[in-house]
């Protein structure tokens, strides 16, 4: 392929006209219409720019075939981002799941209190390992590839994008379905003892911890389909660098403080009514994440136009 023609098929993909081209560049448009039928070339400076702007290099530019980059996966993104959304789910429903798990099994086999603290502990351990060892990989992947070229094509983001709405849509009728049912059968659990109530808040927790881990697992798949967003979140810029630095320290610190409230409401329901009776804190207090998860992006949003 010519300068010219790869230079229309670039400025085409990103959705943009010869005027907007030419208005980056600084140039006129008449200028980007003759570099596109190859009656003319920009200067250097000009085409290190283009090189920039659409994330391509100087040789496949000039010389190249700028379409082979976005029909071929080089760096095995798209691989390594099913990997990294299906251990991020399943880690996110396991910490819910531990909970779940605890209490169940108290009701079904009248499991004693060190038994349930190690069922608890030890799901919530293989979760941070799982979180810590899929965040090594993640970080270090985007050390590597901070760039990457546009390979998905439209009938892949249509595809996936045509199931989405169900993929949201399901996890939340699970989280009202078991709470309806939750309602309804609590009287009666609450009859037959607390351990009857254990199962209950069991299988309960373990429905969330189902619809939360689909509802992560769709939301990272999603993400993955948006390479211009992950060029942007990995710009180089030292502006940039501290940008990303100041947020990810805040949301830690906010989904941290989520955790701390939400291990508090649930201990703390134990210990306020006695026993495992009190099991309200752990079936209710899951909704300090999705509120954490609105606080993070509100501050994350703050944080960026203040930096502007």
């Amino acid at each position: 392929m010519s300068f010219g023609t790869n230079l229309q098929f670039l400025r085409d993909r990103a959705g943009m006209t010869q005027e907007g081209l030419a208005e980056a560049l600084q140039v006129s448009r008449q200028s980007v219409s003759k570099w596109e039928s190859d009656t003319s070339f920009p200067e250097m400076e000009k085409l290190l720019v283009l090189c920039e702007l659409f994330h391509t290099d100087l040789d496949t530019l000039l010389r190249g075939d700028v379409r082979a980059n976005y029909q071929t996966d080089t760096v095995g993104y798209d691989r390594f981002m099913n990997w990294f959304s299906n251990w991020i789910a399943m880690a996110t429903g396991l910490i819910i799941l531990s909970v779940g798990g605890a209490l169940a099994l108290y009701g079904a086999v009248g499991m004693p209190e060190n038994w349930m603290a190690a069922v608890l502990i030890s799901g919530i351990a293989v979760a941070v390992a799982i979180l810590v060892v899929a965040g090594i990989r993640y970080d270090r992947f985007e050390k590597e590839h901070p760039v990457l070229q546009d390979f998905y094509t439209k009938e892949q983001r249509d595809r996936f994008l045509n199931r989405y709405p169900f993929l949201i849509a399901l996890p939340i009728v699970l989280f009202f379905l078991a709470v309806v049912w939750l309602i309804l059968l609590g009287e009666r659990a609450e009859q037959l003892g607390e351990r009857a109530e254990a199962i209950l808040v069991g299988v309960f927790l373990t429905a969330v911890a189902l619809g939360v881990a689909v509802l992560v697992w769709a939301a990272l798949r999603k993400g993955k389909y948006d390479i211009a967003q992950w060029n942007k979140q990995h710009d180089p810029s030292p502006e940039a660098v501290a940008q990303r630095k100041k947020v990810g320290k805040v949301c830690g610190a906010i989904m941290l403080a989520a955790t701390v409230v939400y291990m508090i409401l649930g201990f703390g329901s134990m210990a306020l009514e006695g026993d495992y009776g009190g099991s309200w804190g752990w079936a209710w207090g899951w909704i300090v994440y999705p509120i954490a998860g609105v606080i993070c992006a509100l501050a994350s949003h703050l944080l960026g136009e203040e930096d502007e």
